[in-house]
């Protein structure tokens, strides 16, 4: 009687472990849906804006005070990042962070303020950064690529030292090649293009000729250099041979003035 009782409590204090063991289990499980479910509702924006707050939390520069990322433009849009994020501050004494992306490739600046409204890190000598209306690339752009403006997106972000090399109107862009690769997220300077070759040598260009005195004729001719946007260059006649100057108009296109 004694053996049949013991084995009677062994049995229900393991069916007591058992239970209690699923019922951990299921808490494990319902903490983990949570947390994924909350992770799954975020933008990839407002994902970023948390891990520079983490980051910034971590760093002298921003240790003991209250952090909070400054309203950015509603119209901004970013792809989720496949890798870790990487954090930098590249202005000292500025509270701006730059956010790097590896895969897709995409940069973006942060600006920080306190809790009470103030940029500065150092009240005494600091100042707030001022944002710069710029224009970024909407995904990657090689060297050499002719620009249309459809390319770019107006953006707000700090750029101290730079306020005269950036580009930020998008009428300047036409007939414009890039000198440089250009990541997504990354301002356009003045120095990153230049006037873009339309004709090329050894190509062939429709040219025009008397536009503006009662009557118009377009020929075909061959380019013999180069030349971009009102450049006088000249051209041979495809079908006399004779040799002829004009000014490029546009892509393959020249007039005789």
């Amino acid at each position: 009687m004694q053996m049949l009782c013991l084995t009677k409590t062994d049995t229900c204090c393991k069916a007591r472990v058992t239970a209690r063991a699923l019922f951990c289990l299921c808490l494990s499980l319902l903490a983990a849906c949570t947390a994924w479910a909350e992770s799954a509702s975020k933008t990839p924006l407002e994902e970023l804006q948390e891990q520079a707050l983490r980051w910034a939390s971590q760093q002298p520069a921003f240790q003991g005070r209250a952090m909070q990322v400054a309203p950015m433009d509603w119209r901004l849009r970013i792809q989720s990042c496949q890798q870790s994020l990487q954090f930098e501050q590249p202005f000292a004494g500025q509270a701006s962070i730059k956010a790097r992306c590896g895969e897709p490739q995409w940069q973006l600046f942060i600006n920080l303020v306190q809790a009470n409204g103030q940029t500065d890190l150092n009240k005494a000598t600091a100042t707030a950064p001022v944002n710069q209306h710029v224009l970024v690339a909407k995904e990657l752009l090689k060297r050499g690529t002719l620009i249309n403006p459809s390319m770019f997106v107006k953006a707000e972000m700090p750029a101290p030292g730079m306020e005269s090399q950036l580009l930020s109107d998008l009428k300047s862009l036409v007939n414009m090649e890039l000198v440089r690769d250009l990541t997504p997220n990354t301002p356009l300077r003045s120095y990153d293009v230049k006037p873009a070759v339309l004709v090329k040598r050894g190509q062939e260009v429709i040219v025009s000729a008397g536009e503006g005195q009662g009557f118009q004729i377009s020929l075909r001719a061959e380019a013999l250099q180069d030349g971009g946007l009102g450049e006088q260059i000249r051209l041979k006649n495809s079908e006399s041979g004779r040799s002829l100057s004009a000014v490029v108009t546009g892509p393959n296109e020249a007039k005789v003035r």
